[in-house]
């Protein structure tokens, strides 16, 4: 279907980025499996809940370096201006820094609050601020991670995953069957570890090519790059503190107008349906260096093709996904020992259509930094002002299946815009 306009390498990493997916799905499934059997569907609520917490905050402060040194590093290799191309690098890892470090004080000052608003537990705020080390680090390779997407080193990228999402399981494992400590600390723990593991894998792969590409460069501080690259990561710092206000919010709504178990129970059902997701997830990645390369050379057409075909391929897998899996579902719920109410299957079929929504916006956030950042600002603060207004009167008012409604319909105005935007820009 889509081999025409696939070069070699690209299904070389394509396919090889859909071996880590599947890694991701199958070691996902198991993680699911073993928080809900042996911890609790609360325990794993609550978990969702610190997790949701951790990526407002990390949007909020996020720069977004990987995108940034991507966008320029990339650019600057094309024009063989490699002095540039290392200060990028300098700026991303600055940055880097900086947020790292005001992402975890800020976290660890209102973890108080965080514990006895959502999870409904004062006790629970030394959970929250471990978690915090892990968006700490998550920060801290964002550069690295761009510099190898700006080299197109997507195995290595992808590695960077295998790595953590296994090291998640056979750690947790240990602290299941070896250490016996079943507590929601340890999960987090499991987790930190593992990303940790993670870091120093992606430093090591980051070091071993810099140090073949770049060792010898010598970079001096240019004012205009360095101005460009301000203005840009300004309108993406907005952009993610924008995002702040709608992603992962669904969680601390659900959290405070009902429970940590309808959280669980609503994030269980998104996980099972995570594929959809996961499928578009590569093409996001491998595409991103190839649409600035299109912009950069104004070839529009290839452009519109390569988002047209492969929303097509997405759309096909993640239609016979959902419809196979709904058959699954009470068996699954089975399988982690969780009683299983009739109601989920509507949930189920709403967590679809929201699914399959998103899938199909896979390409919106290569797109805005490629052409015009301030498109993602424009989408944030609307998904932002109506989550915090619509969302919250409708669950207040109609309940969980209220707030399902009220965010499809939210995501699906998001996408008239980006199919507009879209099609403005090929035809211009």
């Amino acid at each position: 279907m889509i081999k025409k306009f696939l070069n070699t390498k690209f299904k070389k990493d394509l396919s090889f980025s859909y071996i880590a997916q599947s890694i991701t799905i199958t070691f996902g499934f198991i993680q699911l499996f073993l928080i809900n059997k042996y911890f609790g569907v609360e325990v794993f609520g609550q978990l969702a809940i610190i997790i949701s917490t951790a990526g407002i905050f990390s949007a909020l402060l996020s720069a977004r370096s990987s995108e940034a040194v991507t966008r320029f590093f990339k650019r600057e290799e094309l024009n063989k201006n490699y002095e540039n191309a290392k200060f990028v690098l300098v700026i991303g890892f600055i940055i880097d820094f900086i947020t790292s470090i005001l992402l975890v004080l800020l976290i660890y000052f209102l973890s108080t609050f965080i514990a006895t608003t959502f999870l409904k537990n004062v006790n629970l705020q030394d959970e929250i601020i471990v978690f915090s080390f892990i968006s700490f680090i998550t920060f801290l390779r964002g550069s690295m991670l761009g510099y190898l997407q700006s080299k197109e080193m997507f195995l290595d990228i992808n590695m960077v995953t295998i790595v953590e999402t296994v090291m998640k399981i056979v750690i947790l494992l240990i602290f299941i069957f070896i250490v016996n400590d079943l507590f929601l600390i340890n999960i987090i723990y499991s987790f930190l570890l593992a990303a940790i593991l993670s870091f120093l894998y992606t430093t090591y792969v980051f070091f071993k090519s810099y140090k073949k590409n770049y060792d010898t460069v010598i970079f001096s501080v240019n004012k205009v790059l360095l101005k460009e690259y301000w203005s840009f990561n300004i309108k993406t710092f907005f952009s993610a503190s924008l995002k702040a206000g709608n992603q992962n919010v669904d969680n601390l709504i659900i959290a405070y107008f009902l429970h940590a178990e309808i959280v669980g129970i609503y994030q269980i059902i998104k996980k099972m349906l995570s594929p959809i997701i996961i499928i578009a997830t590569p093409f996001s990645m491998l595409v991103y260096p190839k649409l600035i390369n299109y912009f950069e050379t104004n070839n529009k057409t290839k452009f519109k093709h390569i988002i047209i075909k492969i929303s097509f391929y997405i759309l096909s897998i993640g239609v016979i996904y959902s419809f196979i899996f709904y058959f699954l579902l009470n068996f699954s719920f089975d399988l982690m020992y969780l009683k299983f109410d009739e109601i989920y299957y509507i949930y189920y079929l709403f967590l679809v259509g929201l699914m399959i929504i998103n899938s199909q916006m896979w390409w919106v956030r290569a797109f805005s930094s490629t052409v015009n950042p301030n498109y993602s600002i424009y989408m944030n603060l609307f998904a932002t002002v109506y989550q915090l207004i619509i969302t919250i009167l409708i669950i207040k008012y109609f309940g969980f299946i209220g707030m399902l409604v009220s965010i499809i319909i939210m995501n699906i105005l998001i996408m008239g815009f980006w199919l507009k935007k879209g099609y403005e820009y090929v035809r211009i």
